[in-house]
């Protein structure tokens, strides 16, 4: 991956996702820390933004301008973040795109324990 972050969180992409394992990222309540969750979810959803815009030959500087999560119940398991990207991609006047990602954030046992969703603008190339 190549982000020290996610590396510290042992955060790993597989099988067209992203496992949170429980065990580095444990609190002292005994669950994922939603900051590990979040960071899951980012990650995952950033992937599958580039992964769409890669089918359609579009290349440039991807950034998220949004993102917001909702936690609905505590993940005592390793977690799993699976994106799909949604609705239309969107031209910008000036060139930009903009795609809408959502995440659903899984327990071990497939149930849905929070629901992540990022706005990412690819930016257009810009002369000097």
């Amino acid at each position: 991956m190549n982000i020290p972050a996610a590396d510290n969180l042992g955060l790993r992409e597989e099988g067209g996702g992203v496992t949170i394992p429980l065990a580095p990222n444990l609190n002292d309540k005994g669950c994922l820390f939603a900051g590990s969750l979040f960071s899951g979810a980012i990650l995952s959803a950033y992937r599958a933004a580039e992964a769409f815009l890669g089918v359609r030959a579009l290349t440039g500087e991807l950034v998220a301008k949004t993102a917001a999560i909702s936690y609905l119940k505590r993940v005592a398991t390793e977690g799993r973040a699976l994106a799909t990207p949604c609705g239309d991609l969107v031209s910008k006047p000036n060139g930009n795109h903009a795609l809408t990602v959502t995440v659903a954030v899984l327990d071990a046992s497939g149930e849905r324990c929070a629901e992540f969703k990022a706005e990412f603008i690819l930016l257009a190339r810009r002369q000097p």
